[in-house]
């Protein structure tokens, strides 16, 4: 190589170090290249700005549930690492030990974690936890005592009676969308618009706050006002829930309207879920024991003996019977489907219309049914609500099974036990629906419980479609409500079926139902489902015999209990009954509703309440065949 060479060698390699990435840079903006382009930095941004989701309050205005305003705060071990934090007057750097006991003390975490995530340089932005507390906040933001400490503003969802009323509020998903009840129903209107801010930002991605050029400020989502009561609510979960512990149930629910409106009071179902809890609930469980499940709507089944009501009701209404009218108890005559259990349905070889709802007579009622005929009480149960959806504003509502005999003629056991309950399936607030149209001299009026919803802006902008109508449909005429609500009190008087269902000061117009569960297509022995609907006070008795009219009638109550195992408590007078008694009890007092029997001593205790409905069962037990005698030494030793 001669010297020439050796001169320019060195030259030209300075050339190739420093040509190339300018000869690669040249390539990428002419779209000569496959590589990253690189790009010049960004002095405009656009940031979401995120709504307050609205809150639901209940009749009275008391909050269930709101957005409240916290904090999230995150751990960025290796800006810790770097930062001086020196306090006030002093000269020497915290220790970053020192810095992550102020942080566990501040979010009350344990300190020996928190110090482990100041060690883990290699996870950024480690998740430390949500709080309001305005202290934490103020402590956690002074960076002469902390560092590395990444703040943002967020809203935390409090359910403020936790599981109570589960069912009826629902649960939020991390995306901030309903996943059940109210929250869903509505999550449009509970989550408001988003806003948007536009301005710029300085190389390091700080807001200029002085070169702002546009902010759409958020729009809040909507508040919920439901008709619900907190303390009615109270009672009615609390009685529930001891109610299934008490007799054994699996499962439970209730539901309390307003005669007068149709609005819901109260619902509970039990299983009921922790509303922050939703997302983890299996969801392979039995819908026995699915607590996602809302039983009063969204769940049917075979009502038994409480739609005798309704039966009798359409019945005299027709003017087809009188509350007098008599019917023979013999079951083998023809047009009459008999099962094993009707057997302990006998009294007398004679008995009246009035008598066979006090006594619960399958066979009298069984027989009413079938020679009122398909059609007419076809007609009727869909007056009553039955075979529809009530339209309450809650996801889920079931609508159940009403065959229609004008398509299909229904078979001889649809025939005779339609009107008994059995053969069709409905939801429990159909049911109580129906006992309001009955309660409410004949007129039925939609169940709501929603009351309104008020915007940001404070106006309602409740859908028209879901507001309660005050006028209501006529389903009976008044008088046949009056009588029908007369029959009924008989139901909790001596030699009725709900003696334990009983109100000191209060006349109740209820009827029991006991019906066999299906299992598989056929009816399981051994378990039921207990139901109890009663009037409260049942409009047809003076508090004082001086008065023009008997007190109002003021709420339907409807308790139901779903066993999974033979039990001595599956008639729904012993059980759902003194859980109805105790729910009544309570919502009279909440609702300061005055007695219509003032002067009412009850003169039976519980004993007798239990020694009473014990031999009914046995009386029943052995007429059927199927029972299979397990309590009998138990019965005979409580005669």
């Amino acid at each position: 190589m001669n010297s020439a060479w050796r001169f320019w060698l060195p030259f030209f390699g300075l050339f190739l170090f420093a040509g190339c990435p300018a000869v690669r840079v040249v390539r990428t903006h002419l779209n000569l290249d496959d590589g990253t382009r690189v790009e010049a930095p960004r002095y405009d941004y656009e940031k979401i700005l995120h709504p307050v989701r609205g809150g639901v309050y209940d009749c009275r205005g008391k909050p269930l549930v709101k957005a409240t305003p916290t904090w999230e705060y995150r751990l960025d071990p290796v800006a810790l690492r770097e930062a001086k934090v020196r306090a006030k007057g002093q000269k020497e750097p915290r220790s970053p030990k020192a810095i992550a006991m102020t942080i566990a003390g501040a979010l009350h975490l344990n300190p020996s974690n928190v110090c482990a995530m100041c060690e883990n340089l290699g996870n950024r932005y480690q998740f430390l936890g949500v709080s309001d507390d305005a202290r934490a906040h103020r402590i956690l933001t002074n960076t002469h005592a902390v560092a590395g400490i990444i703040v943002r503003d967020s809203y935390e969802r409090r359910y403020f009676e936790g599981r109570r009323f589960a069912h009826v509020l629902g649960s939020v998903n991390a995306e901030n969308d309903g996943s059940a009840g109210v929250e869903q129903r509505f999550n449009r209107d509970l989550r408001g618009l988003p806003g948007v801010e536009r301005g710029k930002q300085d190389g390091r991605r700080r807001a200029l706050l002085d070169k702002q050029v546009e902010l759409t400020p958020a729009v809040p989502g909507a508040n919920i006002y439901l008709t619900v009561d907190r303390r009615v609510q109270e009672e009615a979960e609390t009685a529930l829930a001891d109610g299934i512990a008490t007799y054994g149930a699996a499962a439970g629910w209730c539901v309390i309207l307003d005669v007068r409106t149709g609005e819901v009071l109260a619902l509970a179902s039990h299983p009921d879920f922790d509303p922050l809890e939703y997302g983890k609930i299996p969801t392979d469980l039995p819908i026995v024991s699915d607590p996602r499940v809302n039983r009063v709507t969204s769940f049917t089944y075979e009502p038994g003996s409480v739609m005798k009501v309704i039966t009798a009701a359409s019945a005299i209404d027709a003017r087809f019977v009188t509350p007098d009218s008599i019917y023979s108890t013999d079951r083998h005559e023809d047009g009459y489907y008999k099962l094993p259990g009707d057997g302990g349905h006998v009294w007398d070889p004679t008995i009246t219309v009035r008598h066979a709802i006090v006594h619960s007579s399958n066979i009298v009622i069984g027989k009413l049914g079938y020679a009122f005929g398909p059609l007419r009480l076809y007609a009727y149960m869909r007056k009553f609500g039955f075979g529809q959806k009530t339209g309450i504003e809650l996801p889920g509502e079931e609508v159940g099974i009403l065959r229609d005999p004008n398509v299909r003629m229904w078979d001889k056991a649809t025939w005779s036990r339609a009107a008994i309950g059995q053969g069709v399936s409905v939801t429990a607030l159909q049911m109580a629906s129906a006992y309001q149209a009955i309660a409410n001299d004949g007129v039925r009026i939609s169940p709501r419980i929603v009351r309104k919803v008020e915007n940001a802006s404070g106006e309602d902008i409740l859908d028209p479609s879901l507001r309660a109508d005050p006028e209501g449909v006529r389903v009976i005429r008044p008088e046949t409500a009056r009588q029908v609500r007369e029959m009924m009190l008989g139901v909790t008087a001596k030699g009725g079926t709900a003696l334990r269902a009983r109100v000191p000061g209060y006349s109740v117009a209820g009827k029991t139902g006991t019906a066999q569960k299906v299992k598989n297509g056929k009816y399981a022995p051994g378990l039921y489902r207990a139901t109890f609907c009663g009037i409260v006070p049942s409009g047809v008795v003076k508090a004082d015999p001086a008065d023009a009219a008997p007190a109002e009638a003021r709420v339907v109550i409807l308790v139901s209990l779903d066993f999974e195992e033979k039990t001595r408590y599956h008639q729904g007078g012993n059980s759902a009954g003194p859980i109805f008694r105790r729910i009544a009890l309570g919502t009279m007092r909440c609702l300061e509703v005055a007695p219509d029997r003032p002067d009412e001593v009850s003169d039976l205790e519980d004993d007798d309440f239990d020694k009473l409905m014990l031999l009914r069962t046995k009386k029943a037990a052995e007429a059927d065949p199927e029972w299979d005698g397990e309590d009998e030494e138990w019965l005979k030793s409580h005669r």
